[in-house]
């Protein structure tokens, strides 16, 4: 196995265990029990380390080591805002660039976010869990994922791919998908869906917007709320969520 294969693995390995809770934030991240749990050197578990502290997750503190790090309100907030320049930018360009291909596509993916929609309406259950829930986030990931590719602009895919900003916005903990917030997600991707078929490049910018902006006021309303210390609803992310949305994401590069 090569140097950079060795790497991304061990990046791969510690990105996963931060976004499922294996790391919490706040505790310390040791070089020699990562190689031991991957089997392999140190070197690149440290270079996989260097990488994470780059991107924003990991953090060196003096006399200390490496911790993982908390995400604060202006984190998110930021990470938001880049999402919403780059995001409802390429969605304009895909309004004028999809092919039918790639509108089948994006079809494909909403026809599978509205068939999970109603399975859990038969369920009966106020919020998506489990299996579903991964389900829809998958998809709901993947219907942005395939909007990027129709954009056809490959730097704006580095930039995504690079930060790995998608994976770790979906995979945030926040406000449970109930009812409402269902409808909400297919209203936002139904206007998308329009105007990349109408080939309406500022109605599919502005549909983008505005979604990610709902989705950047629900996530700092969840972490205002739990600073402030009040009792929420459950957000644990479903087993195997982190590994399908970085295989996902993984599909950008």
């Amino acid at each position: 196995m090569t140097e950079k294969s060795l790497r991304n693995r061990a990046y791969e390995h510690l990105y996963r265990k931060i976004l499922e809770g294996g790391l919490a934030p706040g505790q310390q991240v040791s070089e020699a029990s990562l190689a031991g749990e991957i089997g392999i050197s140190r070197t690149p578990v440290r270079e996989a380390i260097n990488q994470l502290q780059s991107e924003g997750l990991l953090l060196q503190v003096p006399r200390y080591g490496t911790v993982v790090r908390r995400p604060e309100r202006q984190d998110i907030a930021e990470l938001y805002e880049l999402r919403e320049g780059l995001e409802s930018y390429a969605a304009g360009l895909a309004a004028r660039r999809a092919s039918p291909k790639d509108v089948e596509t994006l079809e494909r993916i909403f026809g599978e976010m509205k068939k999970i929609a109603a399975e859990f309406r038969r369920s009966g259950k106020k919020a998506l869990e489990g299996a579903l829930l991964r389900r829809f986030l998958s998809a709901d990931m993947g219907f942005h994922l395939a909007l990027l590719r129709a954009a056809g602009n490959r730097r704006i895919l580095k930039v995504l791919s690079d930060t790995h900003m998608l994976s770790r916005i979906f995979g945030m903990p926040r406000k449970e998908h109930d009812e409402e917030r269902l409808r909400k997600t297919e209203r936002f991707h139904a206007r998308v869906l329009a105007a990349a078929r109408a080939g309406d490049a500022e109605g599919s910018r502005k549909a983008m917007a505005d979604h990610i902006r709902s989705g950047r006021d629900e996530a700092l309303e969840y972490f205002d709320r739990a600073r402030a210390g009040t009792p929420l609803s459950s957000s644990d992310l479903p087993e195997g969520l982190a590994e399908e949305l970085h295989r996902l994401e993984s599909r950008l590069g």
